[in-house]
């Protein structure tokens, strides 16, 4: 695809001002990202006081609504009139505590918690349950309709703009509501079912109001059942691990360098369950920690029998393992990556720790220590999935990492969409401007192929050279790769520099 006018200036940019046009990149990647989000982000307000409780507050709060729901519900047998429950989640509420800081979100919380305490009747009871996750008690209702009323209120209260300290959100909420005796007899069977109601919306893009159907009740139950067993998965063996290649551009054929390595869960009775529907189960109850030990201890036991079988003279492979914020987060992070390197008896460099800028963002000061750490371990360090979140200019200058790895999302269109073609530029600009590394991820089609090597992309993984597949799988590809590479020397080096491993089919030629 030849260049447009707009890429055209990117590419001027980088050259002429190179970090002014670092600025433009992040500016161009959050504007394209928000355009791309559902209408309005999703928001509610723990109402409990001026801002955000505090744990011990929250569970104050939800103990003494409950109370008052197990209450109601006896007077709704006694002849009262009977209760509602409805249920407010953020969705996406993250991407303000990560792209503006968690003072801006507590402030939007703050004004989201006024606003709910003045929509509702003073007999009403709200309470936070959970990081971003609200209850409100409606008492004595008189049906349906009414309780929908009060609902369709707090929804349209929680959707004006939120003005935060020079910013501007348009916010909205996912508000699920289950009524007496209708959709349940317990406090526990009426949150169950307005958390089905809320979830079924946010599943459609958010903001709205639903009481519970049978199809959302169904979803839920099938998340209990995936948690319960989850929790087995790790006993009972069921975890394995998949390998996508990944290859160099640095020569005339795409070269084999290493691997990142691909949870998956071979579930005894539905088969290989694919991570997008297990992962987001495993971080909201914390097994994504066990889960991750678990990813790291096997992929450098991979790595370690790929190289016990390599000539002692020929090429080394890395590997790559994605990390959670909850693995990231905890204290003896750094302690338990080096002892497991240890224990595994395996060469540092051979290792590469994937982050998404969210990660990175959390805690920037004590995340840098960490990853410093790290690399004078010899870890590699990349950021994941580039350009899907805020990235701080100046924190992307004290990161100390080697490499970026592009979204999957731009390369999709980065032949027919001149914006998602100049986006991918400046991003490969603005790396190497910063002395890293660029891999693009979901290279299918060989025009990206050619559009990446025309722009020195460094590395690329994707369908078109390689899916995820077996360690048995990738073994053999590596062992084919090294017959036809030859010997090299023992030292792994920079996981990029000069590829490994050549593949057979050679490059488009590049043009501009």
């Amino acid at each position: 695809m030849a260049d447009t006018t707009f890429q055209a200036v990117i590419e001027a940019a980088l050259h002429a001002a190179p970090w002014l046009a670092a600025g433009c990149v992040l500016g161009l990647v959050a504007a394209r990202y928000l355009r791309r989000l559902p209408r309005t982000l999703q928001i509610s307000a723990g109402p409990t006081g001026p801002g955000p409780d505090p744990q011990g507050a929250e569970r104050t709060g939800r103990e003494a609504l409950y109370r008052r729901l197990d209450a109601a519900l006896a007077g709704e047998r006694d002849g009262d009139g009977a209760p509602a429950l409805i249920v407010l989640n953020l969705d996406n509420f993250r991407f303000i505590n990560d792209g503006f800081g968690h003072a801006a979100g507590d402030a939007v919380l703050a004004e989201a918690s006024r606003r709910i305490r003045r929509t509702l009747r003073h007999t009403d009871t709200p309470a936070r349950i959970g990081g971003d996750e609200f209850l409100v008690l409606l008492e004595n209702t008189a049906g349906a309709a009414p309780s929908l009323a009060v609902a369709e209120r707090l929804r349209a209260a929680l959707s004006r703009p939120y003005d935060v300290a020079g910013q501007r959100f348009q916010l909205s909420a996912s508000v699920g509501i289950a009524l007496a005796p209708r959709h349940g007899r317990t406090a526990e069977d009426l949150t169950r079912s307005a958390t089905a109601a809320m979830s079924a919306i946010k599943r459609r893009g958010g903001d709205g109001v639903e009481l519970p159907t049978m199809i959302a009740m169904a979803d839920v139950s099938e998340r209990l059942r995936l948690e319960a067993d989850l929790r087995l998965a790790l006993d009972r063996g069921e975890f394995e691990l998949h390998y996508q290649p990944k290859f160099s551009l640095a020569g005339g054929t795409p070269e084999l360098i290493g691997s990142e390595a691909l949870l998956r869960w071979n579930h005894p009775e539905r088969g290989l369950i694919p991570p997008a529907a297990f992962i987001s189960v495993a971080e909201e109850t914390g097994l994504i920690v066990p889960i991750g030990d678990w990813v790291l201890r096997e992929a450098l036991a991979a790595v370690k029998r790929w190289n016990a079988a390599a000539d002692d003279a020929g090429p080394r492979p890395s590997v790559a393992v994605n990390l959670s914020f909850k693995q990231f987060d905890r204290p003896d992070f750094f302690e338990f990556v080096r002892d497991t390197l240890q224990e595994a008896k395996v060469d540092a460099r051979l290792l590469e720790l994937e982050l998404t800028e969210s990660i990175v963002m959390r805690n920037a000061d004590s995340t840098v220590d960490v990853l410093r750490r790290l690399r004078a371990l010899g870890v590699r360090l990349s950021i994941d999935d580039f350009g899907t979140g805020y990235s701080s200019l100046n924190l992307l200058k004290r990161l100390p990492v080697q490499c970026l790895k592009i979204d999957r999302s731009f390369m999709r269109d980065v032949t027919v969409s001149d914006e998602d073609a100049a986006i991918a530029t400046a991003i490969l600009g603005l790396a190497h401007t910063l002395g890293l590394e660029v891999v693009a991820e979901g290279v299918e089609t060989e025009a990206q192929l050619l559009f990446l090597r025309a722009r020195n992309c460094d590395a690329v993984q994707g369908y078109l050279l390689g899916r995820p597949m077996p360690e048995t799988t990738f073994r053999s590809a590596l062992d084919e790769a090294a017959r036809r590479a030859g010997p090299r020397g023992a030292d792994p080096g920079p996981a990029i520099a000069g590829g490994l491993f050549p593949l057979s089919v050679p490059l488009p030629a590049a043009s501009d």
